[in-house]
């Protein structure tokens, strides 16, 4: 048998022996609370790591739409636009060149000396396409055509057949008309030309 102080030591012991196992196991429930409660945060950390990453490929997915999208986005129709050249016809203008008398004033590059005392002229008819003429002595006429707006030729230039005494500059100014290929209007003055030569006849407007 036992003696009481033994008993009481052993009974002490197991006592000592049970609350040191019972604090182990504690121990060892707080670790492993410890370590789910970790591992729960790194599970929650990943998700949202993961959830980032899902997010930042859905944000460039649509980066990435959004300039493909750009890429094929229909624009508008270009304005379209034409430059549009409008030449003026001199032949209607304020001194159109028909329907208009016209004084000549130079002829081959020389001023015309007027000792008649008719003026010499040109006038030109729109509606017949035909004209009139003097130069010192016989009347002119013949026939007018315009290809285009400054273009201009004589044809079937005849006169009468006055006999006068110095017939030069009117048969100078018929060999003239019969080489002009367009005219030019600056101001009040009318410019016959062959090509782009010098002017052949100059005239100035009296209407």
């Amino acid at each position: 048998m036992y003696s009481k102080k033994t008993y009481t030591l052993y009974i002490m012991k197991k006592t000592y022996i049970i609350l040191a196992l019972s604090f182990l196991a504690l121990v060892s429930c707080k670790n492993k609370e410890n370590q789910s409660s970790t591992a729960v945060e790194t599970d929650q950390q990943a998700d949202t790591t993961t959830t980032e990453v899902v997010q930042n490929e859905a944000t460039t997915s649509d980066a990435d739409t959004t300039v493909t999208d750009t890429s094929n986005v229909e624009l508008l129709d270009k304005m379209k636009t034409s430059t549009k050249t409008v030449v003026n016809d001199p032949s209607k203008g304020k001194f159109a060149l028909a329907e208009t008398n016209w004084k000549l004033v130079e002829l081959n590059g020389k001023a015309v000396t007027n000792t008649s005392t008719k003026e010499f002229f040109i006038n030109l008819d729109s509606k017949s396409g035909k004209f009139n003429a003097f130069a010192g002595c016989n009347a002119l006429r013949g026939s007018f055509v315009m290809k285009a707006a400054t273009k201009l030729a004589f044809s079937k230039i005849i006169s009468t057949k006055m006999a006068c005494k110095d017939s030069k500059l009117e048969a100078d100014f018929i060999k003239a008309l019969e080489k002009v290929d367009n005219y030019m209007i600056e101001g009040k003055e009318l410019h016959f030309h062959k090509a782009k030569g010098a002017a052949l006849a100059k005239f100035e407007a009296v209407k």
